[in-house]
């Protein structure tokens, strides 16, 4: 059983809002989000089995990108950009994009982040 605050960190970590993660991962409305994440009811199985998919996801991107040994990144700043390189994925793709960079890049800050760099098919063949 996943508890209130283990569903928030993760959240967090996916650098999801209430309303992307209730939406897409949860399919409910922002105020049953609000009350799994307030402990207030409790995290239903599929949410815990959907959201641990999405973060397994992200500790598999990392440790491509760390076995590829990229010196630039794309980042994307909106969503509307993401969605021009990856027409089949959707806003939690957008986010666990940005968190798997931000990981990358707070563990090896040699990294370049261009929001001019060409699509990177590390992502492309997972999102």
């Amino acid at each position: 059983m996943m508890n209130n605050y283990q569903l928030q960190a993760l959240r967090k970590l996916l650098m999801l809002d209430v309303s992307e993660a209730a939406e897409v991962i949860g399919g409910v409305s922002n105020r049953t989000w609000q009350y799994w994440e307030s402990g207030r009811s409790l995290v239903p199985d599929d949410v815990k089995k959907r959201i641990c998919a999405l973060y397994e996801l992200r500790v598999f991107l990392i440790s491509q990108i760390r076995n590829a040994k990229p010196n630039q990144l794309r980042w994307y700043h909106t969503y509307d950009s993401f969605i021009t390189d990856y027409p089949q994925s959707d806003s939690v793709h957008w986010r666990l994009h940005q968190s798997v960079l931000a990981q990358v890049y707070a563990d090896n800050q040699s990294i370049v982040f261009d929001s001019e760099a060409g699509r990177d098919d590390i992502f492309a063949q997972w999102l």
